[in-house]
């Protein structure tokens, strides 16, 4: 009981348009609420002189033409009538009218109940975007203003008026207030959800990587031993049969040496299930440090990284995965520019991205590579492989980044990962690798 109580008021806390039917069958459970109360509240009033017995027919008209409009909705919801934004706006629009003439019946803005005419201001900025919502918000504060001028007070609120200079400007405050507040929650909800479902996203693209990774792997291995048997036998034929020159089996046994790089490659290149570790890292630290390893093991070259000092860039990403992406990239602009090459890393930030560059002044990237970017074996190296730039799209794509290629000015390659900067860390705190 108490759950079914629970998702009975549990509103869809997003402005998202989509949601619009959702949020029409809400607003229908709310009334049936509101229109109940209102229906026991008749005897208090009577009672206690707020609401006069001359006022009493037009009170239950007001409430009955609230429950007809409810019972029209709901028999179109049951139809799978698909709510809109426009048609909110009409069932709030259309609650604030009925409020409003029950007010004015019952004291206006003097009667103790007006709190709830100005909860609509949350409604409003929960439920509506844009400029409906502004629309709506407007339309509120007109019907205060009604309501302060248009109101008939009963004998029981008599002589405990406030001044209408005092009261009018407060109800918008608080109504203004409200509505700001609801607005900004609202909207901060929506970015979390976005984020969070990019976040779910990714994780099910790497789930897929590694499931991948690890039957390539497991392959690399199961081919491994009957290959090695091979050469081995082919080798012991030779030196059985003295066919040591022989041409023919020196080519076998060199294609036989070529496929099992390949498989050494291809066991290196994958996205491996312990190195997907997902961790909130800063780029810039996390890049520095890649730097120095780097220049340490090619020290020939120079490697140079730059940044725009823009402060910590948290992002989302396995370090150890993105760290060996990174080292691809590089490795690629030394085979291009020569080993004694000069490599810039730049990294800044454009809006809610982070932009890694990996450029190089050599030969610039083969048209066959950019074309087929994202496909494995695509290489024009003769000794390469062609799986460390697929490795390179292959984390990219996991973790929703956007790895691009160009030619850069005045010659030379460019190799671009752009990545999304998590808003915050869940921590409050930005994670270094």
């Amino acid at each position: 009981m108490p759950e079914t109580l629970r998702s009975f008021f549990y509103p869809p806390i997003t402005a998202d348009p989509e949601q619009s039917t959702a949020k029409l069958a809400w607003v229908v459970r709310l009334r049936w609420v509101a229109i109940a109360a209102q229906l026991m509240s008749i005897l208090p009033a009577l009672e206690h002189r707020v609401l006069e017995p001359a006022m009493l027919p037009l009170f239950c008209a007001v409430v009955a033409t609230l429950a007809i409009l409810n019972i029209g909705t709901w028999i179109g919801l049951r139809r799978g009538t698909r709510g809109s934004p426009g048609h909110l706006m009409i069932q709030l629009g259309a609650d604030i009218l009925g409020l409003s003439a029950l007010l004015i019946l019952t004291g206006g803005a003097w009667n103790p109940m007006v709190p709830i005419l100005l909860v609509h201001s949350v409604l409003g900025a929960l439920l509506l975007e844009g400029r409906l919502g502004l629309v709506f918000f407007g339309f509120l504060v007109a019907s205060l203003g009604v309501i302060q001028f248009n109101s008939h007070i009963p004998p029981g609120l008599t002589g405990a008026l406030v001044s209408k200079n005092i009261l009018f400007p407060a109800q918008i405050v608080v109504a203004l207030v409200f509505w700001i507040l609801t607005a900004w929650l609202s909207g901060t909800l929506d970015d979390l959800k976005a984020w969070f479902s990019e976040a779910q996203e990714r994780k099910t693209r790497i789930d897929r990587l590694r499931a991948v990774g690890a039957l390539a792997a497991g392959l690399s291995h199961e081919f491994a031993t009957p290959l090695n048997t091979a050469q081995l036998r082919l080798a012991r034929v030779g030196r059985r049969h003295d066919l040591e020159a022989d041409e023919d089996l020196q080519t076998a046994i060199e294609e036989l040496d070529r496929c099992g790089d390949i498989l050494r490659h291809m066991a290196g290149s994958q996205l491996q299930p312990d190195r997907l570790s997902l961790e909130v890292v800063d780029l810039e630290l996390l890049v520095r440090q890649v730097c120095e390893s780097v220049g340490r093991v090619h020290d020939e070259a120079t490697i140079r990284f730059l940044s725009d000092g823009r402060g910590a860039k948290p992002v989302l990403l396995p370090p150890v995965a993105f760290s060996q992406a990174l080292i691809n990239l590089v490795d690629n602009s030394i085979e291009s520019g020569g080993p004694r090459g000069e490599i810039e890393i730049v990294l800044a930030r454009s809006g809610g991205r982070a932009e890694l560059f990996v450029q190089d002044r050599g030969s610039g990237w083969p048209e066959v590579v950019r074309r087929h970017l994202g496909e494995p074996f695509v290489t024009t190296k003769p000794e390469g492989v062609g799986l460390g730039l697929y490795y390179v799209h292959s984390l990219t794509e996991a973790i929703g980044a956007e790895l691009t290629l160009d030619d850069r000015e005045f010659g030379g390659a460019v190799a671009k990962m752009s990545l999304p900067i998590v808003p915050s860390a869940p921590s409050g705190e930005v994670v270094g690798a």
